[in-house]
């Protein structure tokens, strides 16, 4: 049960598994455009693509759905950066079911435990996988794998590691099933942490920040959904950037003012801090590195960024 391309490598190795995929659930397609064309997403492609058969739904608690599960007569169902199963489902497969988690439970319990992990500056992060019980994110620990989150990562490069590495969690976790050897480990309550969906407020920018803690959520919001600003009243997503530790005469400028342009460079101060620009995008241009947005674009020193 997937609707996230952060599922691919797991479905790839279970593929290629000893293990029968009776059937991949996950959203039906959408409605797009005037003409509301239905659009497949890219979990329904890739089934296709390997021959496995789709449950495409939208209701989880309908009755025909449960009834449709209980004919596959499976023994685990798989979940991987999917929704909150009803209670009524957990009980259908033989063996229970599963769920390959973003972090090191109980930490990060949520939507977003990647995005949140580059956010708050973590510089370790991990995969679990566990028994799915009534409660979001609090079954038992079946296996854990550490991960080291490097300087230069942000949520697409770290979540790309994980997903291949998590692949490899998965299907040891249900090797252990499946041969009855699994020392499962309760989670600790007095160590939960938790990471909700990234809400559009999120997404903005705020230049009274630190230029780490900015930093931080531009690493977490790459490539999607981005960190958003403004200049000169036109919406931009910045991408990537790099603390700024030269020595500048800062002390006439506010926070979210241009206090360096130069040939590769747009600096901005912070509430603590200046941030230099290594690339942004336009709304409705695409993404370009700051020489190629400096050459055409006007912008100056005193500049303001945001609203």
């Amino acid at each position: 049960m997937t609707n996230s391309e952060f599922s691919f490598p797991s479905l790839n190795l279970l593929v290629k598994s000893n293990y029968d995929i009776l059937s991949v659930v996950t959203n039906p397609p959408k409605a797009i455009g005037r003409k509301k064309k239905n659009i497949s997403n890219n979990i329904i492609l890739k089934c296709e693509e390997f021959g496995i058969d789709i449950i495409k739904q939208k209701d989880l608690s309908d009755l025909n759905f449960e009834n449709e599960l209980k004919k596959c007569k499976p023994d685990l169902f798989v979940v991987v950066a999917y929704r909150i199963l009803p209670k009524s489902l957990l009980s259908i497969p033989k063996l229970g079911s599963i769920n390959l988690h973003g972090s090191l439970l109980p930490a990060y319990r949520g939507a977003a435990p990647i995005q949140w992990s580059l956010i708050n500056g973590d510089t370790q992060t991990g995969l679990s996988t566990f028994f799915i019980e009534s409660r979001v994110d609090t079954g038992k620990i079946i296996s854990q794998k550490k991960i080291k989150i490097l300087d230069n990562d942000n949520y697409g490069s770290l979540s790309a590691k994980m997903a291949l590495k998590g692949s490899k969690l998965l299907l040891d976790s249900i090797q252990l099933i499946s041969n009855g050897k699994t020392l499962l480990i309760k989670q600790d309550e007095d160590s939960v942490s938790y990471a909700p969906k990234i809400t559009s407020d999120i997404t903005d920018i705020d230049w009274n920040s630190s230029a780490l803690s900015i930093h931080n959520l531009i690493r977490g919001l790459t490539p999607n959904p981005g960190a958003k600003s403004k200049i000169n009243g036109k919406q931009i997503k910045i991408q990537d950037t790099i603390l700024n530790y030269n020595n500048l005469n800062i002390s006439s400028f506010k926070p979210g003012q241009v206090v360096d342009i130069s040939k590769n460079n747009l600096s901005i101060l912070t509430g603590n801090g200046v941030l230099s620009i290594n690339r942004l995008q336009l709304e409705g241009k695409k993404s370009l590195d700051i020489k190629s947005f400096l050459n055409g674009y006007k912008i100056n020193i005193g500049d303001f960024l945001g609203n």
